[in-house]
């Protein structure tokens, strides 16, 4: 059984927290390198408000509480696999946030973007979807860096 001790929690929600800056972080340079288009803080928020009005900040909430809750489910998973030291926790943490990825770029583009309310929103191709890839891989390292660099 695990305990989810304070020191537990404070690192499974840092991870959560610094993961999805890094994430946001590699998808902005992605779109800025102009690799592929796209917001994904507005693309997220605009679901939600359906239109650009406070899309942004609504997306920046709704990214950011994602974090913190995949924040602790990585760290549960590696807790509970035993995978808490680096490099094997980085390396699964990177393993695990592709996989992630590679589950929200498929649903993206396949069903997302054809019910996007914003229209700029509503053709995603494969160089969104790999950018999503890249972004959850990310993700996935840094919780799997801070895991191991805690010592969880």
């Amino acid at each position: 059984m695990i305990h989810f001790d304070g020191h537990l929690v404070f690192t499974a929600l840092g991870a959560g927290l610094l993961g999805g800056a890094v994430m946001e972080l590699v998808m902005w340079l992605v779109a800025r390198a102009g690799l592929a288009r796209g917001d994904m803080l507005l693309a997220l928020g605009g679901l939600i408000t359906r239109r650009r009005t406070k899309a942004h900040r609504v997306g920046l909430l709704v990214h950011a509480v994602a974090a913190l809750f995949f924040g602790l489910a990585y760290t549960l998973g590696l807790v509970t696999f035993g995978v808490t030291v680096l490099p094997d926790s980085f390396i699964l943490g990177l393993a695990v946030g592709t996989f992630h990825g590679i589950v929200v770029s498929l649903m993206l583009v396949w069903v997302v973007a054809d019910h996007h309310p914003l229209e700029e929103f509503q053709e995603a191709d494969l160089l969104v979807g790999l950018t999503h890839v890249a972004g959850h891989a990310a993700y996935g390292a840094v919780v799997g860096l801070v895991v191991g660099l805690a010592s969880v």
